[in-house]
């Protein structure tokens, strides 16, 4: 009879301990999402590329509102071409609302990196006070990429100095 009791008891237990490790779980806890995630810091002013995200694993009730969730490995294009508004530290979720579409069409990355080795040109150009030849390789950045932040901003520097001021 004792005995019979002590099972009793421990059966009891053991369901009242199972179901508040399984069952007690918050709504959706055992629902995962993969979502997009910043691989490192993201300036404000940076154009996405594929290779600046990744794909992070985590419980469905931890998606931040707008967060961009990945069905099938072609969604991490989904963000790609579009501009970073506000800082996303490396790791967190990117959302729909830390980015905005300027409208002009993303570069390819070959023309991506061949823009930034015209903007590179340009600077040294720029720093020997050649400014027609830094006009003329930052114009040509320009060309290869229109959202080159970093050649119109050396191109608004040129027509200032060339203009008297500094």
């Amino acid at each position: 009879m004792v005995k019979n009791i002590l099972i009793l008891c421990l059966s009891a237990a053991a369901a009242f301990f199972g179901w508040r490790l399984y069952g007690a779980a918050p709504a959706g806890a055992q629902d995962l999402a993969h979502v997009i995630a910043a691989r490192a810091d993201l300036q404000p002013g940076t154009v996405l590329t594929e290779d600046m995200l990744e794909t992070r694993t985590l419980p469905r009730y931890a998606l931040q509102q707008g967060a961009y969730e990945v069905r099938s490995m072609t969604d991490i294009k989904a963000p790609a071409g579009l501009t970073v508004v506000v800082r996303i530290p490396k790791g967190d979720q990117v959302t729909e609302n830390c980015l905005k579409d300027d409208g002009a069409p993303p570069a390819s990355a070959g023309k991506l990196l061949r823009s930034q080795e015209r903007y590179l040109s340009g600077l040294k150009y720029f720093q020997n006070s050649n400014y027609p030849m830094a006009r003329s390789e930052w114009q040509e950045a320009l060309k290869l990429d229109p959202r080159n932040a970093d050649a119109a901003a050396g191109l608004k520097r040129v027509n200032m100095i060339e203009a008297g001021g500094k």
